[in-house]
């Protein structure tokens, strides 16, 4: 009986562990947000793929998601990503980052000439080998204020 467990166990295929498949790609992609090798999202990204930031659909296709980079690259042309944590299941991975930059490429706003630093999380969806939707929170009302940026209470016309 023993023998036969051990045979058993012995020849069930072993899974593999998601991160050896899954980390090269994230890594790839974070690569492509700090160089701007748009090309490389061809091959990791699904051609539909979403971008979700602090729950609203900013992003849908390959071509958004290189016109989103190539935005904040403009605006913080040392842009800098870096994972500060990451966890791997199946078919997603989720991790924290750190973000750094400064603002003096032209963007939506004028350039600020500030620095800032933001760190988020994002989650990584994945179908085939490719991501398929990125799910992105970070604060950016602090990532707005290091620009330079307030909040404002709203007018009285505003609560009209």
């Amino acid at each position: 009986m023993i023998i036969t467990f051990v045979f058993i166990a012995g020849c069930q295929q072993q899974k593999l562990d998601a991160s050896q498949e899954l980390k090269p790609i994230v890594d790839k992609y974070i690569e492509v947000w700090n160089n701007g090798n748009f090309d490389e999202l061809d091959a990791i990204c699904d051609p539909k793929i979403v971008r979700i930031v602090n729950q609203i659909p900013d992003v849908q296709g390959v071509d958004g998601m290189k016109k989103v980079i190539s935005g904040f690259r403009t605006s913080f042309p040392d842009l800098r990503i870096t994972i500060d944590n990451e966890i791997y299941a199946e078919n997603s991975v989720a991790i924290r980052w750190a973000f750094s930059g400064t603002n003096t490429g032209p963007g939506e706003m004028p350039p600020t000439g500030k620095s800032v630093s933001a760190w988020g999380i994002a989650i990584y969806h994945f179908t085939n080998g490719k991501i398929t939707e990125t799910r992105v929170a970070y604060d950016n009302q602090s990532f707005m204020e290091q620009l330079g940026f307030t909040m404002m209470e709203p007018s009285d016309e505003m609560n009209k």
